[in-house]
């Protein structure tokens, strides 16, 4: 196995056992971290240049639907989940074929390495059949990346002759396929994990059913929950999946931002996890992202990306504006305290947002104890930021490290990412074929004006109708 040395780095270990350094040594030996801290002294095949730079755990995306990374650029204008569901599962979505799957997951999986994630959590709710399920595994598994294959299920029109979605249970045959087959380890970059209807979106029969399967496998379970009252399938679904012990640390939660106090703690205190895509929440929801609500509670957020058709899926965005986003928050609850200006330091810093970036997105998904952290005896997986450039410069020396890393890094500032000890990005270029990069781009481009032709498909309407009111002052 190949030893591999960072040396003279500023390091952000996001582990308060480790602590950060201004300056220090990181061993890596084949997959593993070795041993962090000042002149160790190693000796390594390969020894990396560290100093000017700023290194921390990859980053983990929390929720994102990788397949639709070719359908970028056409839904931050559409009328939240109405025109998302007509535009894309209702459309779009059943356009895609088994090597339309594998392109969207493969360039959006190296498009999350080149941004600086290591780890994602692939929700995947396009898949028809096992085709598409493998066609999907493949992928990831070509990029190079850490996932966990969330494996979802279809949401096509409803037609009078067919059972719609809601009402059709999880396939136990592809779920036992996977777990005894592909899939059947946990110690791989690419793991197996549900996306479930849950109760927002299926009947409750359907829910239990799911989530009793997941935990047949040994699987973590992840549902789509807006929490919005009045809109749910099941109305009272979570009280009743909790009164049946069917909630706890292997149930997430994606969204969950209209959840009520008592509807939160419930959950909470079963021990779900939620995780927040503050961007999709902020351009489309009537209640703000479930971060400050978590952490009052003493729970972790986790972040992630969720839609490559409303923005740039980078989580230095996600990261950047969920600091944002929940200092507003903080900034408007004391103003209406009547404590403002703040007395104190404010609730909200700069490293929990990168905390819920790394440590967060692994909690989550049971992956803490491989990745989140800069840890000896934890999985490689790292970003090196060379702070000389122009976006950075000159903050550091003498800035605060995880302040430059949230506020001002971009992806051209992201030198090196490293999963498992090898490298996915170095020296600002990916690891990858650039030859057959370009031909993927190119089959990628065909597929999605491919598809928008089958599906008669404008972003952007020819006549507008009636405009809400824009502002409210």
């Amino acid at each position: 196995m190949t030893r591999t040395l960072i040396r003279n780095a500023c390091v952000l270990s996001m582990d308060p056992a480790v602590g950060d350094f201004d300056e220090a040594d990181i061993l890596i030996d084949g997959e593993k971290i070795v041993a962090v801290g000042p002149q160790l002294g190693a000796e390594a095949q390969e020894v990396v240049d560290g100093r000017g730079r700023i290194v921390t755990p990859g980053m983990v995306n929390a929720h994102i639907h990788t397949w639709e990374y070719q359908l970028r650029g056409i839904g931050a204008d559409w009328v939240g989940s109405r025109d998302y569901h007509n535009n894309m599962h209702k459309n779009l979505a059943t356009r895609y074929g088994v090597r339309d799957v594998y392109l969207g997951n493969l360039l959006g999986a190296l498009n999350q390495l080149r941004n600086g994630t290591t780890t994602i959590v692939d929700w995947c709710h396009i898949l028809r059949d096992a085709e598409m399920t493998d066609a999907a595994i493949d992928a990831l598994e070509a990029s190079g990346i850490r996932a966990v294959f969330a494996r979802g299920t279809v949401k096509p029109p409803e037609r009078p002759d067919e059972v719609p979605y809601h009402k059709k249970p999880f396939p136990r045959e592809e779920i036992h396929r996977l777990r005894t087959g592909r899939l059947a380890s946990d110690d791989r970059l690419v793991t197996l994990a549900m996306a479930i209807l849950g109760p927002d979106w299926g009947e409750y029969d359907v829910a239990a059913h799911d989530i009793r399967l997941a935990r047949e496998y040994g699987l973590v379970n992840s549902a789509h929950t807006y929490g919005r009252k009045g809109k749910r399938v099941v109305e009272d679904g979570y009280p009743r999946l909790a009164a049946e012990g069917l909630l706890g640390p292997d149930h997430n939660i994606g969204h969950g931002n209209c959840f009520d106090d008592a509807e939160l703690k419930l959950v909470l205190d079963a021990g779900c996890t939620i995780t927040a895509t503050n961007l999709t929440e902020m351009l489309n929801y009537e209640q703000p992202a479930m971060l400050g609500r978590l952490v009052k509670h003493g729970a972790t957020p986790s972040i992630g990306t969720d839609c490559d058709p409303y923005f740039n899926s980078s989580m230095l965005w996600v990261m950047r504006h969920a600091f944002l986003h929940q200092r507003e928050l903080d900034n408007r609850s004391l103003h209406a305290e009547g404590r403002w200006p703040a007395s104190t330091q404010h609730s909200t810093l700069t490293r929990d947002a990168l905390y819920w970036a790394t440590m967060g997105g692994a909690k989550a998904f049971g992956l803490d104890g491989k990745t989140g952290s800069i840890t000896p005896g934890k999985q490689a997986d790292l970003l090196m930021f060379d702070t000389r450039g122009l976006n950075i410069f000159p903050a550091f020396p003498g800035g605060n490290p995880a302040h430059i890393v949230v506020m001002y890094a971009e992806t051209s500032d992201i030198e090196n990412v490293m999963v498992a000890g090898r490298f996915a990005k170095r020296d600002g270029q990916l690891c990858f074929d650039a030859g057959r990069l370009a031909r993927l781009n190119e089959e990628l481009l065909a597929s999605r004006l491919r598809m928008f032709g089958e599906g008669n498909f404008r972003s952007v309407p020819v006549e507008r109708g009636p405009q809400p009111e824009r502002f409210v002052v």
